[in-house]
């Protein structure tokens, strides 16, 4: 799978450009401020159908413009496909062969990114929400139903916080229960899945990026995970899960949250039996992050049966020079497209199949060259 053009329209600092790229490695050079991360930003909402900056329409598209559009053809399973984003205020359209898509669900992964930038980190050291949403992403990248159970998921445990606040009829409070049980189980049960994955592939990727793979471990942690793990079965899981929730009904009344459930879980990160968040060096912590990024590129290798996108924002802002190679010695490699943005003049250094892609910003209007 790889993309073979882009087409920008009043995107972020683009006024327009259009690129071609290599299947392999494509290096964006360019000073600080030019839009390197803004044309990765526009590769990765092509082929995910979101901002991995996690912008709305309204903040992604030109300054004073009403609207902005990505558009390109990506080559996929033997097909070459049309993929196009429209965003406008308050809403973005999606189209697949000029056909409209309701939701990025419906995209049916025709292209498919796994971004690497240094917020990435954040799955080291960040809050466990940035875990708990990293795992929920690789699930739903291979199965578009866990986005759809998650949304449904959130709007029950609003719907059953009004209910403890005295805003809704307490006689509903068991059905609202009963939903976020089931949609709780199937959940947890997702994330057991993907754990199995990371627990399988891990090692390798600590190794590739210098760690100790026998020292490093990677757990999912917490009541929900718990009883996904300890009982299985979907049916039992799910009365495990109404009665979590019928225990903490007085606490959850007085503190406005759920106390139970899968939304309360983390994805724990050790080296030597000590928290990576918390005792691990920043390089530590950033090759943690890394394995996991990878981990998420071979899944989604082995689903897609092809190798999704790289696309890497200056790796070398929080990796030293030896681990920016091991990295690049993991990533490079026969079927695999690569997009890397980094600093420099656009000077090439290219050989084999990589280009080097830079541009030079004249009234908002992107060159190439190669």
């Amino acid at each position: 799978m790889h993309l073979e053009w882009l087409r920008l329209k009043n995107f972020r600092n683009i006024t327009e450009a259009h690129l071609t790229f290599s299947p392999g490695l494509n290096r964006i050079i360019g000073a600080n401020g030019q839009g390197k991360s803004n044309l990765l930003e526009a590769v990765a909402l092509l082929a995910n159908g979101r901002s991995y900056r996690k912008a709305s329409a309204a903040v992604m598209r030109r300054w004073e413009q009403p609207w902005f559009r990505v558009n390109g053809v990506a080559l996929g399973g033997g097909l070459r496909r049309a993929l196009d984003v429209i965003g406008e205020t308050g809403r973005q359209v999606f189209r697949v062969d000029d056909k409209p898509v309701e939701s990025v669900s419906g995209m049916e992964r025709v292209l498919v990114a796994v971004v690497v930038t240094p917020e990435s980190a954040l799955l080291a050291r960040g809050a466990p929400v940035e875990r708990r949403a990293f795992l929920d992403w690789v699930i739903f990248s291979a199965d578009r139903r866990h986005g759809v159970e998650s949304r449904e998921y959130q709007l029950a445990i609003r719907a059953r916080q009004m209910v403890l606040r005295g805003l809704g009829d307490l006689r509903e409070l068991d059905a609202w229960e009963a939903q976020l049980a089931r949609l709780g189980a199937r959940i947890g049960q997702r994330r057991q899945w993907a754990m199995r994955h990371l627990q399988r592939v891990l090692p390798d990727h600590f190794e590739h990026l210098g760690l100790d793979p026998d020292l490093c471990d990677v757990a999912l942690v917490g009541e929900s995970a718990e009883i996904c793990a300890r009982v299985g079965e979907t049916g039992l899981v799910e009365d495990a899960l109404r009665e979590a929730f019928v225990r903490v009904r007085a606490r959850d009344r007085e503190t406005g949250q759920t106390g139970a459930g899968p939304q309360r879980d983390d994805l724990e990160l050790r080296l030597s039996g000590h928290l990576v968040a918390r005792y691990g060096s920043r390089g530590q912590q950033q090759r943690f992050a890394l394995a996991l990024k990878l981990a998420e590129a071979g899944w989604l290798e082995e689903i897609l049966g092809e190798a999704p996108l790289m696309v890497l924002d200056d790796p070398a802002a929080e990796l030293d020079p030896e681990g920016v190679k091991a990295l690049m010695r993991v990533l490079v490699v026969p079927g695999r497209q690569v997009f890397v943005a980094e600093p420099g003049d656009g000077g090439g250094n290219g050989g084999g199949d990589q280009i080097a892609v830079g541009y030079s910003v004249t009234a908002g209007v992107f060159t190439k060259f190669v």
